[in-house]
């Protein structure tokens, strides 16, 4: 059993009704065709903040004590979740701090200034930001929140599932990108207890593989280093309480290369006029590339979390394909 509840993650989809941008799955003939199954694009790269991650976010500051607001939010990331609590932060009137990595996209950096948020440019892995911000907020008296685990944040971003049953009832599969593994843990959870038949599978960059390692080995592994362009999905340990809910809930996590993710950003540029990052594109690579199993003919929801590329990047994309 997990800790999350199909009645927690329905309660959380009303309160963000209000909140998010409604996007319908996509149904791609092109897609489709390639992977061999009913492919339908959930295009969360068009959401408020161009990620999922304002799901989580609000859902999550909404439930503090008006006491806690007042003291503030010091968190970390490498980018999207540092947009997505700061805008939840200033829809609710929180103060929030996030601590960046140094090497950090100087556009996530200002977009998150630009919702209201303090940056602090600190360290280079998640290990050193997490250490940075508890720091920081324990000098502040804020409240400190670790991205990875906490639960009212899986459940805000659990509704991403439900919408899914809401708009394709007939749904067989869903495919997900895996960092931290909070996204995947809350979506098949309430996937999960609706529809126990409904597979899902994650996607996880080669040099970034920390929770299929976990799950491997049946226990947290730490990854000695992380090495991908998917900035999003850098995570070089898992969370406890996560890894957990996703031994549970989750059929199998599955790799894809650098390369393909890359080449999957460009097809869905071309091909269905949608701009995503490296993270939001894992999920649709590991379709493409088949590196799911049992997927022929099953109508298969792909999740492209976030559209916040690094331009540099996605010119040196356009530019190989000319």
């Amino acid at each position: 059993m997990t800790n999350i509840s199909l009645e927690a993650v329905t309660i959380a989809k009303k309160a963000l009704d209000s909140i998010i941008a409604h996007n319908p799955l996509q149904f791609s003939q092109t897609f489709s065709r390639m992977a061999g199954c009913s492919v339908f694009l959930k295009p969360e790269c068009l959401q408020r903040n161009g990620s999922f991650k304002i799901r989580g976010a609000y859902y999550m500051f909404s439930q503090f004590t008006p006491a806690d607001r007042k003291k503030g939010v010091v968190t970390f990331s490498a980018g999207n979740w540092a947009q997505g609590a700061s805008y939840a932060g200033f829809l609710l009137g929180i103060p929030v701090t996030v601590v960046m990595p140094e090497n950090a996209n100087p556009k996530k950096a200002a977009a998150t200034r630009g919702y209201g948020g303090e940056v602090i440019l600190f360290g280079k892995n998640s290990n050193e930001l997490y250490q940075k911000a508890r720091q920081f907020a324990q000098d502040k008296g804020a409240i400190f929140v670790n991205p990875l685990e906490n639960l009212d944040m899986i459940i805000g971003d659990g509704t991403l599932g439900l919408e899914i049953l809401e708009e394709e009832p007939e749904i067989d599969m869903v495919v997900v990108p895996v960092g931290g593994g909070g996204l995947i843990a809350g979506i098949a959870s309430a996937i999960k207890e609706k529809k126990p038949n409904v597979k899902i599978y994650g996607v996880q960059p080669e040099g970034a593989s920390a929770m299929i390692s976990s799950l491997r080995a049946g226990k947290v592994v730490e990854l000695d280093k992380v090495d991908t362009i998917a900035d999003g999905l850098a995570v070089k340990r898992p969370d406890e309480n996560t890894f957990r809910i996703i031994q549970d809930v989750v059929d199998d996590i599955v790799l894809v290369s650098d390369q393909e993710i890359k080449e999957t950003i460009f097809l869905l540029l071309e091909r269905a006029k949608l701009l995503v990052e490296p993270a939001g594109a894992a999920s649709l690579a590991g379709v493409v590339y088949h590196r799911i199993p049992n997927i022929k003919g099953k109508n298969t929801a792909i999740i492209l979390t976030g559209g916040n590329i690094d331009f540099r990047l996605l010119t040196e994309i356009i530019t190989s394909h000319l």
